[in-house]
């Protein structure tokens, strides 16, 4: 059986998927390719396979046209994307399964993807409306990672019963392998907060309040702050963010617009504070409950909305005067949202245990190998047909 798992964008996606790749290629008469965009997602594969202690597999750069790479250059990643998954479909029909960690991958069928099972294996356990989710349908299984995503999208019509599989969160297994690797700490010995702003310029806080933010920081004693934007943040703009963001740095404050921690977890899990808006990360936060602060500068009507679910685990502040006065009492107030966080509780479903509703709630040694199984079982179903 042959199968190519595809990485179309950022090397934070080798991370949701590599363990499976690694089971699945360990499976008698499994033959494992993985296929990436981004020339960096191949130290990053070395990096958790080292970590996992398990042999790398065969790893091929999708070919791209000029149209792909001038793209590339000028910083249009989605139109690139496209670009390369078009050039390679007769690459990718030799295979009997394709895995990918995005929606963008539904388009595969319509480019021209015959043969295989296109298999989506989701990546993130967040809340928010993402533009091309309703691509999610095109996919002969999807793999998702606990009951709250698998009702969204039941709910919405974009998902059967019978093509779906909770599967819990595989990042949690690669987790477990490279935390061992680095711990954060301060020269000051202050616990930090992580601030984890989001890229959508609708929903993003750190157009209008990330140097608000840093600044009290700066003017406080309680904390370090670690810097940590979606990595997507950095599309555009030839390098001119990262390096006005760099420029803020200081003892007491971390800033990070590349490096490996912020792709495996290490902020998210030795933070004693969140702070932020929609990002998914803040799921794998609260694998430990801790306390969290919520930014929403554009005063979205966030009350009942299930986009913003997570908002109902802390404080949410819509004020630049209450920020750092919210940081301040974050900790005293987290006995208010902990039940919430960690207690299943009864009615509504805010008062859910959220994090296990997200991420699957399965043992962390459990979650690769279900994802294998199903994998596996999709992929051999063809064979059959």
């Amino acid at each position: 059986m042959k199968i190519a798992f595809i990485y179309i964008a950022e090397p934070y996606q080798c991370y949701h998927t590599a363990s499976v790749a690694s089971a699945l290629a360990a499976i008698p008469g499994h033959d494992v390719v993985e296929y990436y965009s981004f020339p960096e997602t191949v130290e990053h594969l070395s990096r958790i396979r080292q970590a996992l202690d398990v042999p790398a597999l065969p790893l091929k750069a999708f070919p791209k046209s000029l149209k792909a790479r001038l793209l590339k250059r000028a910083r249009r990643l989605d139109r690139e994307r496209l670009v390369v998954l078009r050039e390679n479909i007769v690459e990718l029909n030799q295979y009997d399964a394709v895995v990918a960690t995005e929606y963008t991958a539904g388009v595969l069928k319509e480019m021209g993807l015959a043969g295989p099972k296109l298999i989506l294996l989701m990546h993130g356990a967040g809340d928010r409306y993402v533009n091309d989710e309703h691509l999610v349908r095109e996919f002969d299984l999807t793999l998702v990672p606990g009951p709250k995503v698998e009702s969204y999208f039941q709910d919405k019509g974009l998902l059967r019963p019978e093509t779906t599989r909770v599967v819990g969160y595989p990042k949690f297994d690669v987790f477990e392998a490279v935390q061992r690797e680095k711990t954060i700490s301060f020269a000051n010995g202050r616990p930090f907060a992580l601030y984890n702003p989001h890229y959508q310029r609708k929903l993003t806080s750190a157009s209008g309040w990330m140097m608000p933010l840093i600044r009290g920081f700066k003017a406080q004693s309680d904390y370090n702050l670690v810097v940590a934007p979606h990595i997507k943040t950095f599309h555009r703009g030839f390098g001119i963010r990262e390096r006005q963001l760099r420029r803020q740095r200081s003892p007491e404050v971390m800033v990070d617009t590349g490096s490996s921690a912020m792709l495996d977890m290490t902020y998210t899990s030795q933070a004693a504070l969140y702070i932020g808006d929609v990002s998914s990360q803040v799921y794998e936060f609260l694998g430990i409950p801790r306390p969290c602060v919520f930014l929403n500068p554009r005063k979205l009507p966030w009350r009942d909305d299930p986009y913003f679910l997570h908002w109902t685990l802390g404080d949410v502040v819509e004020d630049l005067d209450d920020l750092m006065p919210a940081i301040a009492r974050a900790q005293e107030r987290h006995a208010l949202y902990r039940p919430a966080a960690l207690s299943p509780g009864a009615g509504k479903a805010v008062s859910r245990n959220l994090w296990r509703a997200a991420a699957g709630g399965v043992p962390a040694c459990g979650r690769c190998h279900r994802a294998v199984h199903d994998c596996s079982m999709s992929a051999l179903s063809i064979r059959g047909n």
